[in-house]
């Protein structure tokens, strides 16, 4: 299933092709934006704890670094003006990030993880990480349309 995630996440990397302007069009970023939001919160809650008992604390320190890194960058591409050359750069850098996190995943943790967890463990991360993810989902959309109404009450007082 994580794995399955990761490459849906990655697909919407790749959707980020320039459009007639130069810059990839604003929707597919908003999409890639939420997967990786999705992405980063369900390996905080669920993987990070695998990392530390399975890794130890130094490992899960490198993960979490690069985490946060990939938070930071996403708040930033909301304060630069869409298009601008550090906007621009700090799109690349999560791209890379992003990348660099998938890589380790897949070539380097799961399979660790799958050594280190007996069945009934997996089966318990699966189906945590499906409900954390619905639920997570499910906060995301509230927010969006809360933004969303405050917008439209904002733009009635001007």
């Amino acid at each position: 299933m994580l794995s399955g995630k990761q490459r849906e996440l990655l697909a919407c990397f790749e959707a980020l092709a320039p459009g007639e302007d130069g810059l990839p069009p604003p929707g597919r970023v908003e999409e890639m934006l939420e997967e990786l939001w999705l992405h980063v919160r369900l390996t905080e809650r669920h993987l990070q704890p695998l990392v530390v008992r399975v890794e130890g604390q130094a490992r899960a320190l490198q993960e979490a670094e690069l985490l946060l890194a990939m938070h930071e960058l996403m708040a930033e591409l909301e304060w630069f003006p869409r298009g601008s050359l550090e906007w621009q750069v700090r799109l690349m850098a999560l791209e890379d990030a992003a990348l660099a996190h998938v890589r380790s995943l897949e070539l380097q943790l799961f399979p660790r993880f799958a050594e280190a967890l007996d069945a009934r463990e997996q089966s318990d991360l699966v189906r945590d990480v499906a409900a954390t993810r619905e639920e997570l989902w499910m906060e995301m959309r509230r927010s969006q349309s809360v933004f969303r109404a405050l917008d439209q009450t904002d733009a009635c007082l001007i």
